[in-house]
């Protein structure tokens, strides 16, 4: 025990020290790790959108904390604006509910699929009315997104906040709410009803507030003009004694959520001696509190004495081990490596947990992470080695603590937050067995989960549903010397009380922790378990990985995009709606297909015509309807029809194969492709840091991106540049790093996923880039890009029925107005690869749409923003450019009509290529969004004898940052039939 005593006193000393240099590209906090303060943030404001008042009502009683806040923003700016508010939340806290002021009432948010609730809000945004939307972002963290904030006006915006209160050191209970936004508050409002005996104690930014008791509540009022205070509003008092037991009626269900104390009794202390250390050193990791991870160590260093420590670094990937021997306490090369560890890259949860499963099954084994997750495939973690416990240490203020509770849990271990427990208090948890939920049985009562099989803070909790009218929960408590203690638990159920329509009941705080605890427990394997959380979130109003809350302007929005509305009055008028709308809908999925063959059968038109080749005369008017008709152009025989499954009852018949045409004079589209190739326009960014890393050699780029990455945290252009300039010089790894970045900017932005995407693809790696889109698409499955991208993906790939079967979605699927040609975009892609793939099953296809047009030349234009008009531009030998008002070429050349509200693509096919050069440019027209990124990043697709054997691509991503910005991407550089052939000839082998 006195080595104990000193090991502990060494870690108390070491999460003292205040100052801890770590050479991190993005320089770590060394503070004790506390909640990140909200952000209110409107980036397109030119003044500062203000908070004109701040009312915090809270309610602290029987374990748990209700607290409402209201703000009132003012905008006072000249135009309409988009805001958002951006908050974290500890452990325990969660979303109860929001409402937004309409026409200056109150409207309750309800609960949404998350993907739906995106979609709507930026449906609506575009329509200039008023909806709101609260969804979780990574972790603990959240946004609310407020839609439109009046120019000279004001917009109120109440949120409602519960929290699971659990008694601390010395037996008290403690409860805090963060309220420092950056900014003064013009007037902040402040009362706090405490189920106390005696006045609590007030610290931060509450004190000198005034405390008035009421027989065994406390009244604690605080109202203050131009307000700010960086410390939270924080409040102590007494626990009530013995356990905590709640109950609660909600939706013709009872509830119950219990906590009760657990043993305290500790054996002796057991020493690793094989330490296996897994340290997250992704970008995110930077953020972590090092000095209290670090106590950790040294502690068990201090005690152990004598280890051998293996240590796996992870990032995007792990590492490969490398093993320390600490001798006499003595870990200073362990402790040098950790320091000049650089933060940098993606967090591969999948990594993580495979690096801890391939750890030796002997000792202790130490996972150090925030448990983020934004890279690598979503496949199940690897099994622990037999008898081997994984605990995770977390000390960040962003973090997934479910996710690391659960797969510690899952092994025997446990979750050491060092943001509500000291490093001594770790130690001793690691080293000195304590008390354990063995096991639960329930008599009138079941589906009983707990937040933990571990206490916290010394206490149990746990909730379930109540089947009877009194129930009895026994617990089994292992006391950590292999002893098994019972508790147990009379639960009676709640009297029957009338209550308001669900939609209008705050969900009660007994069924609510019943619906977090259940969701918590699905945190390991999360693409598992989607549609269940889903189901939870919106059973029990929980803002989550799969469910967000909305707030609508009127009813008609409520009926466009089937969400019950929050009132009794609204849902009359909604059913009614709904009914009326079903029955407009007669347009069936045929009729869509219907209009979608005669598309096709315009272009498959187009693709039989001849075009000249010569010089063009003066130009003629354009024909009505249609592409406009082209001089001197003539009729060419059919394309040949692919196999197809017979058509379904009631559709029109599929035309009988014809023969596969010869080529035109001059033509080469049913033939080998041209003689042909594809030279991009380097991209070389001229901004300070490319051009050191440029310079820079092999061996000195990776410190020099290291010293300038501090300084670009939030830039999706630096990651890029410095990827581009690390593949291009060889060195694949480190670029694929630098790239990786990208995934921890912004977990839930789609923009940001699919730039990243788009990048990997170019750089060959299509594995890294599909789970990336998978993410995309289930975040925007609304979007028939999320689906196009994704289908690309899979064909590069090489999973071609994957590929099809996604874009046949885009294909058959209704679409808005805004989304123009992608329907014939995908058909030509699903064409080609079924053009080349003889086994595919296209048997659910509609045979009418199968044909492959094969082309000489092909560019595809795509862009990351919404709203936003990017028109591409092709300009031949003859000097012609198509783009959006001339669609069609003296030589055949055909542009796809514009895209001005969506992200592409815009499309370019060539049938018979004329020789010469061929450029390929790119204008930024302008946009059309509330929040807008400094540039605009493209991706265009170019190929040749696309949807033949001999088709090539290339891609390339590169960015516009203005409005009437042109670049030039790149030429296609087709040779002359002489040249061809010549070419051909010096190429064949000799004989």
């Amino acid at each position: 025990m006195r080595t104990l005593a000193r090991a502990l006193a060494c870690a108390a000393l070491a999460s003292a020290l205040a100052t801890l240099s770590l050479a991190t590209s993005a320089q770590p906090s060394t503070a004790r790790p506390e909640l990140q303060r909200p952000r209110l943030l409107v980036p397109e404001a030119r003044l500062p959108v203000r908070i004109e008042r701040a009312l915090l009502q809270a309610k602290l009683a029987g374990g748990s904390a209700q607290t409402r806040i209201e703000l009132v923003l003012h905008n006072p700016n000249e135009r309409v604006l988009e805001g958002s508010l951006e908050f974290p939340l500890a452990d325990g806290q969660s979303v109860a509910g929001f409402a937004l002021d309409v026409r200056g009432e109150l409207v309750s948010a309800v609960p949404v699929p998350k993907a739906k609730g995106r979609q709507v809000f930026d449906d609506i945004t575009r329509q200039r009315v008023d909806p709101a939307l609260l969804e979780r972002t990574a972790g603990n963290h959240f946004k609310l997104r407020v839609y439109p904030l009046p120019a000279g006006g004001q917009r109120r915006v109440v949120l409602d906040v519960v929290q699971r209160l659990s008694p601390g050191d010395h037996g008290l209970v403690a409860w805090q709410m963060p309220l420092d936004f950056g900014q003064r508050i013009g007037r902040l409002e402040a009362s706090i009803q405490v189920q106390s005996p005696r006045p609590p104690k007030l610290a931060g930014a509450l004190q000198g507030a005034t405390v008035r008791m009421q027989g065994g509540t406390a009244m604690v009022q605080l109202q203050r003009s131009q307000w700010q205070d960086a410390s939270a509003l924080q409040l102590q008092w007494p626990a009530p004694p013995g356990p905590a037991v709640q109950t609660a009626e909600f939706n013709g269900q009872h509830y119950f959520h219990a906590e009760l104390s657990a043993p305290t009794t500790r054996g002796a202390a057991t020493w690793p001696r094989t330490l296996n250390l897994v340290w997250d050193a992704s970008g995110s990791g930077a953020q972590r509190q090092h000095v209290q991870e670090l106590a950790v160590l040294q502690a068990l260093f201090d005690g152990a004495r004598r280890a051998t420590v293996n240590l796996i670094v992870v990032r995007d990937v792990p590492e490969p081990a490398r093993q320390f021997e600490v001798r006499d306490g003595d870990w200073s090369a362990l402790k040098h490596t950790l320091h000049s560890l650089a933060y940098d890259g993606a967090s591969n949860a999948v990594a993580s947990a495979a690096a801890a499963a391939a750890a030796s099954p002997l000792g202790m084994t130490l996972l150090f992470s925030d448990g983020l997750a934004n890279w690598g495939a979503a496949a199940q973690p690897a099994s622990p080695n037999p008898g081997q416990t994984l605990h995770a240490v977390l000390a960040a203020t962003r973090h997934d603590s479910a996710r690391l509770r659960r797969l510690a849990e899952a092994t025997g271990g446990q979750l050491l937050d060092l943001n509500r427990i000291t490093p001594a208090q770790a130690v001793a948890a690691l080293t000195q067995p304590a008390a354990r939920l063995a096991a639960v049985q329930a008599e009138g009562a079941h589906r009983v989960v707990a937040a933990s099989v571990h206490p916290e803070a010394g206490r149990l909790a746990l909730a379930g549903v109540l089947t009877a009218a009194k129930a009895r929960v026994t617990l089994s408590l292992d006391d950590g010397q292999g002893r098994l203690q019972q508790r147990t638990l009379h639960i009676a159920a709640p009297r029957v009380r009338k209550q308001p329509p669900d939609h209008e009941a705050t969900v009660p705080w007994p069924a609510r922790r019943f619906g977090e605890l259940s969701m918590a427990a699905l945190a390991t394997e999360p693409h598992l378990h989607r549609a269940e959380a889903r189901r939870l979130g919106e059973r029990y109003r929980l803002v989550g990985a799969e469910t967000s809350l909305i707030v609508l302007d009127d009813v008609a929005d409520y009926v466009r995009h089937e969400i019950e509305p929050p009132t009794p009055e609204l849902r009359t008028l909604y059913t009614h709606l709904m009914a009326r709308r079903q029955a407009e809908q007669a347009s069936s999925r045929s009729t869509r297909l219907d209009a979608l063959a005669r598309r096709m059968a315009v272009r498959q038109a187009w693709w039989e015509r001849e075009f000249p080749k010569g010089e063009p005369p003066a130009p003629k008017p354009a024909a009505a309807g249609g592409l406009p008709a082209a001089p001197g152009a003539v009729p060419r025989p059919a394309p040949m029809a692919m196999a197809a499954a017979p058509a379904a009852a009631g559709a029109a018949p599929a035309p009988a194969p014809a023969p596969a045409p010869a080529p035109a004079p001059g033509g080469t589209a049913n033939a080998a492709a041209p003689s042909a190739r594809i030279a991009l326009q380097p991209w070389q960014p001229e901004a300070a840091y490319a051009r050191r890393l440029r310079e820079a050699s092999d061996e000195q780029r990776y410190a020099i991106y290291l010293d300038e990455r501090p300084s670009h945290l939030q830039s999706t252009a630096f990651f890029i540049d410095a990827a581009d300039i690390f593949l291009a010089r060889g060195q694949r790894a480190l670029g694929l790093r630098v790239l990786s970045n990208l995934a921890e900017m912004e977990l839930e932005n789609r923009h940001v996923l699919r730039i990243l995407a788009y990048r990997l693809q170019q750089a060959d790696e299509p594995a890294l880039a599909i789970p990336l889109l998978q993410r995309v698409l289930e975040l925007a499955p609304d979007e028939p890009q999320s689906y196009r991208d994704l289908g690309l993906a899979w064909a590069a790939a090489r999973q071609p029925q994957r590929a099809a079967n996604l874009l046949w979605e885009v294909a058959s699927r209704a679409w808005p107005n805004r989304f123009a040609d992608i329907e014939l975009v995908a058909l030509a892609e699903i064409n080609a690869i079924a053009a080349l793939t003889p086994s595919l099953d296209v048997s659910q296809f509609d045979p009418r749409l199968l044909r492959n047009l094969p082309l000489d030349l092909r560019a595809v234009l795509s862009w990351d923003a919404d709203n936003t008009d990017i028109d591409l531009w092709v300009i031949d030998p003859n000097g012609e450019k198509a783009y959006y008002h001339h669609r069609l070429t003296y030589q055949g050349g055909a542009m796809s009509r514009d895209f001005t509200g969506g992200y592409g693509p815009e499309e370019f096919s060539l049938r018979t290529a004329k020789p010469g050069v061929y450029e390929v440019r790119a204008e930024f027209y302008g946009h059309n969004q509330q929040i807008v990124s400094p540039y605009t990043t493209l991706m265009l697709w170019l190929s040749t004898g696309f949807g033949t054997p001999a088709q090539r691509d290339e891609r390339v991503v590169l960015r516009l940052s203005g409005r009437k910005e042109q670049v030039l991407v790149g030429r296609f550089e087709v040779a002359a039939p002489a040249a061809a052939a010549a070419s051909a000839a010096a190429s064949a082998p000799s004989r």
